[in-house]
């Protein structure tokens, strides 16, 4: 456990017996595809890292529309906040395939940041980038649904490089679109030879194209 600490932001960067600490309090546990890791509202009771899998960090709307904020792959470290100023988890997380997280109890967490100001500061950034995406996301439902999909695919592509290991319904839940759009959007990119797409995947061919389309 100490040595896959040893690898993930913001715990990387700790003195090995801090490390150490977390990792004697740490627990490993499975999810099947589609299990629910935690609810809305419910007491933020750890702080979690996928080990293996992917988690996405969604909400539900009136209608029963689901819309993804966040994809968390391997190594990432997803839902803090609540670490920090004590409130329930602000959104639902659920295993998008058969998933490992690891769960450090937030009162470990919550005092580590006490007595370490660098790791607060890591933390604190780390927190920081996640919002500015989230926000970012926000501000996408004002834009097309070409470059909405566009924008996802470039994000999607730190995380996973060229080719993208989620569906076009899940593409469509992040991009905040309906099913139908999305495939409609993804069959005109592939169409341009932007992308190319098997069951379950999409590879991005033209970078530099995918890009002038999302406007960056």
């Amino acid at each position: 456990m100490e040595r896959f600490l040893a690898g993930v932001e913001p715990f990387k960067h700790l003195p090995l017996a801090d490390r150490q600490q977390l990792a004697a309090v740490s627990r490993e546990r499975r999810y099947a595809k589609g299990e629910t890791i935690f609810r809305t509202g419910e007491p933020a009771q750890a702080v979690c890292i996928v080990k293996e899998g992917r988690v996405h960090l969604m909400s539900f709307l009136d209608g029963g529309q689901a819309s993804t904020a966040c994809v968390m792959a391997a190594g990432e470290t997803f839902c803090c906040l609540p670490a920090l100023d004590g409130k329930p988890y602000p959104v639902d997380a659920v295993a998008a395939i058969d998933s490992t997280v690891v769960r450090i109890p937030t009162t470990a967490f919550q005092a580590l940041l006490s007595r370490n100001p660098a790791f607060l500061r890591d933390s604190l950034c780390l927190f920081c980038d996640r919002l500015r995406q989230v926000e970012h996301k926000s501000c996408m439902i004002y834009d097309s649904v070409e470059r909405r999909i566009a924008q996802a695919l470039l994000a999607l592509s730190k995380k996973f490089g060229a080719t993208i290991p989620l569906t076009k319904h899940e593409l469509a839940e992040l991009a905040s679109t309906t099913v139908e759009s999305a495939i409609r959007t993804l069959s005109q990119f592939k169409k341009q030879g932007i992308i190319t797409s098997t069951r379950g995947s999409t590879t991005i061919v033209k970078p530099d194209q995918l890009r002038r389309l999302a406007g960056s």
